[in-house]
């Protein structure tokens, strides 16, 4: 990311504001050849877009039976989670990849600056996180 961007959820010069663009792509086999699904979401800052990569995890792993939520999660709850909230606030990318029962899962999160097509109090985007929305439906079985 260039130089001189101030932190998420602070304006930087201009009209640009920063912030986190989220991508969640399933694919319909472990070796990743076909894209079943991909979903994407925008938040404000660093943190909120690791928690809701962990939460959409979470719910996937849930679905899977014996000791494999475990395994899968290992990542999401562990040194994983800082190190990726560390590497937004740095600007840099960060990312999550987990098998669920032989579906392929990435979840992906990239430092941007967004541009802002409406005034504040105009009409929001429905999928907007800061007004409950997630990254979507369920991964495909």
């Amino acid at each position: 990311m260039a130089g001189g961007v101030t932190r998420p959820g602070r304006p930087a010069a201009g009209l640009v504001v920063p912030g986190i663009w989220c991508e969640r792509t399933v694919y319909r086999s472990e070796h990743a050849d076909e894209v079943a699904s991909r979903t994407s979401l925008a938040v404000g800052a660093p943190l909120r877009a690791v928690r809701e990569i962990a939460a959409d995890a979470r719910r996937l792993a849930a679905g899977l039976s014996g000791r494999a939520p475990e395994r899968a999660l290992r990542t999401v709850d562990g040194d994983g989670r800082l190190g990726a909230v560390a590497a937004l606030h740095r600007g840099e990318p960060c990312g999550l990849a987990l098998n669920c029962a032989g579906t392929w899962v990435e979840w992906s999160a990239h430092p941007v600056l967004f541009l802002p097509v409406v005034s504040r109090t105009g009409p929001r985007c429905c999928r907007a996180v800061e007004r409950g929305g997630r990254f979507g439906a369920a991964a495909p079985r």
